[in-house]
């Protein structure tokens, strides 16, 4: 059979899991699969396919390199509950890597992309529910259906008000990993420290990996933001504006392919410039701060237990 990962990366989402996927597979003795989330350790649907299916993903790695993956699905251990035994069955000698962040700041990051995936999918640039419709158990009891709320392809989530917040519960995650892996496999780092010191980030992660630190370009590469829902909805914005103006012009619009590609770019900016498209339009409200106030409360209890195994701590 084919190799197996020898580390995974379980999350958090919205963690900046995609940017850290990027870097490391541009590290020579890592080997990581063009595809991000192969979730199959999580979902019964993909574990049932069998091992096999799993280990050809890994088919192109080389002699000597370090196998890893990335999925979030893997730290959402209340819906996928069997992750972390299937993972030690198969895996027993691996590592596990867990980024953090602030866990309200996560939640609601998550939430916009689910929103993003859903416009996505629909062709549907609005949203139909707010943050609150999502984790509030009274709002989301009225909340527009799920149909209006989730994309397709994520058939295979539950439309719960613990989605948002149980990934942020990083403690609890945490313990369903420690029943079946030793406390020195799994490093626990900071998103915070991914933003604010890129270089130190990535030493520590490495260095737990046991391979070389990144050099500078790869560094440099990795501070380039990944999979950020907010510039999804500024350009769903901007595309809404345009679209508008194509209906004001009519045949004008129609003539615009007559004009060097050059002169229509120009037009382009000069229009969105003029009266500058607002992401707000199709971007869900920030969070209520009535909501990130009880939301801070309900996770002190995982963040003490969290600064009690780790260091650290958010509140």
């Amino acid at each position: 059979m084919s190799r197996l990962p020898d580390f995974f990366i379980i999350g958090a989402a919205k963690a900046g899991t995609t940017s850290v996927h990027a870097a490391l597979s541009r590290h020579p003795a890592i080997f990581m699969p063009d595809r991000k989330e192969p979730e199959f350790l999580a979902r019964d649907d993909l574990y049932d396919q069998g091992i096999e299916s799993y280990a050809q993903l890994f088919e192109p790695s080389q002699p000597g390199q370090l196998i890893g993956e990335a999925s979030t699905l893997y730290s959402l251990g209340r819906f996928f509950p069997h992750t972390a035994r299937r993972m030690a069955a198969h895996c027993p000698d691996a590592k596990i890597v867990y980024i953090v962040r602030e866990p309200v700041d996560r939640a609601y990051s998550y939430y916009l992309q689910l929103t993003k995936n859903y416009q996505n999918w629909s062709g549907d640039n609005a949203f139909h529910r707010t943050f609150e419709d999502f984790v509030l158990p009274d709002r989301h009891a009225r909340a527009a259906p799920r149909a209006k709320a989730f994309a397709g392809f994520d058939a295979h989530l539950p439309d719960s008000p613990d989605l948002c917040l149980d990934g942020s519960r990083y403690h609890s995650q945490l313990q369903r990993y420690l029943e079946v892996f030793p406390r020195e496999r799994i490093c626990i780092l900071r998103f915070e420290d991914f933003k604010a010191d890129r270089a130190g980030f990535f030493a520590r992660l490495t260095d737990f990996l046991g391979v070389d630190r990144l050099d500078e370009t790869v560094l440099a590469g990795a501070a380039t933001r990944k999979n950020v829902s907010e510039d999804f909805f500024r350009r769903q914005a901007d595309l809404r504006k345009l679209d508008a103006l194509k209906r004001k012009s009519g045949a004008v619009w129609q003539a615009r392919k007559l004009l060097p590609e050059s002169v229509r770019a120009l037009a382009r900016r000069a229009v969105l410039g003029v009266s500058p498209a607002r992401a707000a339009d199709v971007q869900p409200p920030e969070v209520e701060q009535a909501t990130r106030d009880a939301l801070a409360r309900a996770f002190r209890a995982e963040d003490e237990a969290l600064g009690k195994l780790t260091g650290i701590r958010y509140y």
